[in-house]
């Protein structure tokens, strides 16, 4: 989003074809990419890209000198980083400041390469968000109960991880109240698949 001031008025302007997918963990951000896929929308994910930042050497040694603990014979414990971020402010701070960067780093070399199509970059609720204040954003909303049985059913969550993750999450949203387009995601697949549908037809 550019800011542009005409006769002492801003006006808030888009990037046009860029689109950022967010929402609380436990949402459904990954079964709503599934579907914007299969109506032929490019998406990226910003996990994704923290997981293969996580195999690289330079990062491996950033991480390890923020939390030593994380790295056993020379590879991230994610689990651990996951754990740790959610129980102590400090080090999630270093951690998002540190990595964050990294990831808008390399969202905008894949918009560099890809300024004709109309692309998704899904991202989760975090705190520094001034990079997707550019875009326009499509926000999924699943009602708390869902977020932890899904949640639940996941390997490494405990009830105690989940309600951290989701308390943090919730009380630094700033989208739920202001996006482009909103997914209430609390029916079925088909039902997903149907709103998803609609959206597609309007970017």
């Amino acid at each position: 989003m550019i800011y542009n001031i005409y006769l002492n008025i801003i006006v808030k302007v888009f990037i046009l074809g860029v689109y950022i997918l967010t929402g609380s963990i436990g949402s459904g951000k990954s079964e709503a990419q599934k579907l914007f896929e299969k109506f032929n929308i490019d998406c990226f994910c910003a996990d994704k890209i923290v997981r293969d930042l996580y195999n690289e050497d330079d990062v491996i040694l950033g991480i390890k000198n923020i939390l030593p603990l994380s790295v056993q014979n020379y590879v991230i414990d994610i689990e651990f980083v996951r754990k740790t971020i959610f129980t102590n402010e400090k080090i999630m701070c270093e951690v998002e400041d540190y990595i964050q960067p990294k990831v808008f780093q390399r969202f905008e070399d894949i918009l560099n390469s890809n300024k004709n199509k109309n692309i998704i970059l899904v991202v989760p609720i975090i705190k520094n968000n001034y990079f997707q204040k550019k875009y326009k954003v499509i926000y999924i909303s699943t009602n708390k109960k869902t977020r932890i049985k899904r949640l639940s059913a996941r390997n490494n969550y405990n009830i105690k991880l989940i309600k951290n993750i989701i308390e943090y999450q919730d009380n630094i949203d700033e989208y739920e109240k202001d996006n482009t387009f909103f997914i209430d995601n609390n029916g079925s697949i088909p039902e997903l698949e149907n709103s998803i549908k609609n959206i597609v037809k309007l970017l």
